[in-house]
């Protein structure tokens, strides 16, 4: 089942907007003591981008369960996905950042290999990826066999590492829902997205208004939100189909890696220029956004999606020559 999808493409921009906007507020009212916008939910992206990964993975590799001799093309997909680009944007920051930096060399090394140890330096959103890669390599194991995969899901959850049993629920709800599409196909799609996204909806009002963050029901929303959107999708009903919100889906990963350490600098720049107070947070706000998504675009057109494209050729099918 192909998972390149536009109604998930214009979630992921959504999602990344999401977090660009959680991170902006309170950055830009550190500088300048006040912020035109707020987006006290926006953490609830990364829950999306969860969701999201685990119905792809399963969507995409289902039929490379128990088939180990697939295990490598695997490998190397998901590194290329994640990698190359993050280790471009944690190299250019470590540099900027370096005299105020005090990483051991050993910090520097997990750091870049994004080995999960409940913080991230230099790349603050880079916890998120640690996750990712756990997921990755777990899934990993269920290629294998599915017997290893339940007893490295155990493993993992054996280190109580800081929010495993949250992070991994979500990944598990993708992994649902990508189930749920394949063997429903009838499953009225509008309808479930509907309801998954009210649902989304309702736990970030509840985020909101309270600061308890309702994960489950976080999960549970997008969960049902992603199945219903294919199912949309596949009878002809594209949610979401604008070249815009296409073109930030496909640049949600540079954007996200970017747009944190843009803004910082950023935010820094404007007040050395002379912007202070309310009058500056107004002029700074507008322009970091903008900056960030350009940047985020600029990073996906002229880095990402050309290297990606260029480290996958490597399993290319070959044609022989006439």
């Amino acid at each position: 089942m192909p998972v390149t999808l536009r109604s998930l493409q214009a979630c992921r921009a959504i999602a990344a907007l999401m977090v660009l906007f959680f991170h902006l507020g309170p950055t830009v009212q550190h500088y300048f003591g006040t912020a035109p916008l707020y987006v006290p939910f926006g953490h609830a992206g990364v829950d999306f981008f969860f969701v999201l990964s685990g119905f792809i993975i399963m969507s995409a590799h289902r039929a490379d369960v128990g088939r180990p001799e697939r295990l490598q093309r695997f490998l190397w997909k998901r590194f290329v996905r994640i990698y190359p680009v993050y280790w471009l944007v944690f190299l250019v920051a470590f540099a900027g950042a370096f005299r105020i930096l005090d990483l051991t060399p050993s910090a520097v090394a997990k750091a870049l290999l994004l080995v999960p140890t409940g913080i991230a330096p230099v790349i603050s959103v880079a916890w998120s990826l640690q996750w990712e890669v756990v997921f990755y390599l777990l899934f990993a194991t269920l290629i294998v066999h599915p017997l290893l995969a339940v007893a490295a899901v155990l493993a993992v959850l054996a280190t109580r590492l800081p929010g495993g049993p949250m992070y991994l629920s979500l990944f598990a709800a993708g992994v649902g829902a990508a189930l749920v599409v394949e063997r429903w196909p009838r499953l009225p799609g509008r309808v479930f997205a509907a309801v998954g996204a009210s649902v989304f909806a309702a736990a970030c009002v509840v985020d909101a208004l309270t600061g308890a963050k309702p994960t489950a029901w976080l999960g549970a929303g997008a969960a049902v939100m992603v199945a219903g959107l294919v199912r949309a999708e596949r009878a002809g009903q594209v949610i979401g189909g604008q070249r815009g919100l296409q073109l930030l889906g496909n640049a949600s990963y540079s954007l996200y890696l970017v747009h944190y350490p843009l803004i910082s600098v950023g935010c820094k720049l404007a007040t050395a220029l002379g912007l202070h107070g309310e009058s500056g947070a107004w002029i700074a706000y507008p322009v970091l956004l903008v900056a960030a998504v350009l940047a985020g675009v600029g990073l996906h057109l002229a880095v990402e999606q050309p290297l990606i494209h260029r480290l996958n050729r490597r399993w290319a099918p070959v044609t022989p020559a006439r």
